[in-house]
């Protein structure tokens, strides 16, 4: 990869300071510090110069997508995770609370840098949590194959919450090839929100004009428009996700929606979200022979 397209894909790290902002309104661990630690105020302000008021599905829909991937998570025995363009999720923070668990958080050189200062600032270092500076686009697979914390007889999870949607389908297929090939050498499977459609994104951005703004401003600050990356429907996306060798499962994010806090914080009535929530599913990807 060239420097100017590390820069490029460096642009896209704001958009994790934005979500970290939206995570403080519910009861995620560590949601609250991570905020604060990275001053997440400013970021939201320049995306969102109207006011928090008129982003209020912003927190909820950040809240349910990080409790429905732990949900599906919680459905596999694996005590190896490895999660992609983790920016600064603080799911390997409270999984590797587990000495049983092996977790890696990998994500662009810079960002994974700052993740690993912040972590260690809130929890002190731990022996079962890894931090690897991973571009999961390059030719080069660079994903952990042959490491000495990974244990080859034990099935690897892959995460990805937040990546796929904006990449190139060029870039998605890269992906794709060197997460098949970190599964083939563990086993396991892929769990990811990021399989997003045009059809969807435009039911949310119909639903709430201020959503379909934002996204518009995020496409403007990245240079990565998300309506533009993505499947045009769902038959388009598993037609692609097979021709990658994989299947794909899906999971309703709604199954979360009792858990969500940040809903009676904000004042968001469960009725208003659910239309939003639908849109969103989680996905499993296994390269298993589809049934």
């Amino acid at each position: 990869m060239t420097f100017s397209q590390l820069n490029s894909f460096d642009k896209i790290s704001p958009t994790a300071l934005l979500m970290t902002y939206a995570r403080q309104f519910s009861d995620t661990p560590y949601a609250a510090e991570l905020a604060q630690i990275v001053d997440a105020q400013t970021v939201f302000d320049q995306y969102a110069s109207d006011g928090f008021q008129k982003l209020l599905h912003l927190s909820p829909i950040v809240e349910a997508r990080y409790k429905a991937v732990n949900h599906v998570l919680a459905k596999f025995e694996s005590t190896q995770i490895m999660e992609l363009a983790s920016g600064l999720l603080p799911r390997g923070m409270v999984m590797s609370q587990d000495p049983k668990v092996t977790y890696v958080e990998s994500d662009l050189p810079t960002m994974i840098d700052l993740k690993k200062q912040i972590v260690t600032q809130l929890i002190g270092e731990r022996s079962n949590l890894h931090f690897e500076a991973i571009d999961a686009t390059n030719l080069l697979n660079n994903l952990p194959l042959h490491t000495n914390y990974l244990r080859s007889s034990e099935k690897v999870i892959v995460l990805c919450e937040g990546l796929l949607q904006y990449l190139t389908f060029s870039e998605k297929e890269q992906v794709f090839t060197n997460v098949r090939e970190m599964l083939q050498h563990y086993g396991g499977v892929w769990i990811t929100t990021d399989i997003v459609t045009k059809e969807r994104q435009l039911q949310m951005q119909g639903h709430d004009l201020a959503m379909q703004n934002f996204y518009q401003t995020i496409a403007n600050t990245t240079g990565r428009s998300i309506l533009n990356n993505t499947f045009n429907n769902m038959e388009h996306a598993k037609e692609f996700i097979l021709k990658q060798g994989f299947c794909i499962e899906e999971y309703s994010t709604l199954e979360v929606i009792e858990e969500l806090t940040s809903l009676q914080r904000l004042g968001v009535t469960p009725e208003s979200i659910k239309p939003l929530l639908a849109t969103m599913p989680v996905f499993v990807l296994t390269l298993n022979a589809c049934t």
